[in-house]
């Protein structure tokens, strides 16, 4: 009885350590080249393997990167940790999903910020040239663009804040929505009724002006378009948010749910954040419980 159970306590520390190796591997490879995709294992690692476990795996990571001079891809993989890590400390402790998402991202933002910031102090290279080094292969793709085939390199290095915060919002996001595993019913209620606090309204609002209307300073109108930026981005999650909410309503699941996801996306940004903007003055989705419940009142 007692071999058998010694059997099974090493099988079971067997899977556990595959499991591990397996789920700390695909996150560091997927970082790589596949950065909203590497969120997903780094949460499942975090949650199932807990924060100890967690913090050791992500420095001996690191640590080895580092050691093979991969300093890139070791900040690319410490930012992900970072953001899943600091999230789940706020989930954990029941913060609000804006207030945790918000602190997080603006703290993994800034800590990557300093991080190049000291690269560049250790090594004597210039950060302004680094960061447009850096920026090219973005710039290029972006000139294939019609919207953006003016656009000057130079000048999109002044955006790489705004766009360094978004990429966070949307790795955030995928790893808290691709999969439910272990989500509880109510932290998918909350994704769903997610909104923004109400004085969100007025960034938007006072980024707009500044970045449209000529008030003769450059530095207006840049850190403007920065915040436009980041509040339409925003906007957009509150406007999801409330789409995947009649998709619900409507019951449209599988093939034909993949294909909108598709097109909100890829097609229709502007749509989605102007949805969420929207919101704010007529709050579709407590708008429609109110009437269900009329409804429900009215027929008994």
């Amino acid at each position: 009885m007692s071999q058998n159970h010694s059997k099974n306590l090493t099988g079971d520390k067997r899977v556990f350590g595959y499991r591990w190796a397996f789920t700390s591997l695909l996150g560091v490879v997927l970082s790589y080249a596949f950065v909203f995709l590497a969120a997903l294992p780094i949460r499942y690692m975090r949650l199932m393997y807990g924060r100890k476990i967690f913090a050791l795996t992500t420095l001996t990571c690191i640590g080895t990167l580092l050691f093979f001079g991969l300093w890139q891809w070791a900040l690319v993989y410490f930012s992900l940790c970072f953001l899943i890590g600091v999230y789940r400390e706020f989930e954990e402790k029941n913060f609000s999903i804006f207030l945790a998402s918000t602190v997080t991202i603006l703290v993994t933002a800034g800590t990557n910020l300093f991080a190049v910031f000291g690269y560049t102090r250790w090594t004597g290279q210039n950060m302004k040239l680094l960061l447009t080094e850096k920026a090219q292969p973005i710039h290029d793709q972006l000139k294939e663009m019609p919207r953006f085939k003016e656009i000057d390199l130079s000048e999109l290095v002044w955006y790489i804040p705004s766009g360094l915060i978004i990429t966070l919002m949307v790795i955030l996001f995928v790893s808290l929505t691709v999969t439910k595993f272990p989500t509880s019913p109510k932290k998918l209620i909350q994704l769903r009724m997610f909104r923004l606090p109400d004085w969100a309204i007025w960034t938007f609002i006072i980024s707009l002006a500044a970045t449209f209307l000529d008030v003769g300073n450059s530095l207006v109108t840049l850190v403007g378009s920065n915040v436009l930026a980041i509040s339409m981005a925003a906007y957009f999650f509150q406007g999801l948010a409330v789409f995947t909410y009649f998709l619900d309503r409507l019951s449209i699941y599988g093939f034909w749910r993949l294909l909108a996801y598709f097109l909100v996306f890829f097609q229709m940004f502007i749509f989605i954040s102007g949805l969420g903007i929207l919101d704010y003055w007529f709050d579709f989705r407590f708008r429609d419980i109110n009437n269900k419940k009329k409804i429900k009142r009215s027929s008994i």
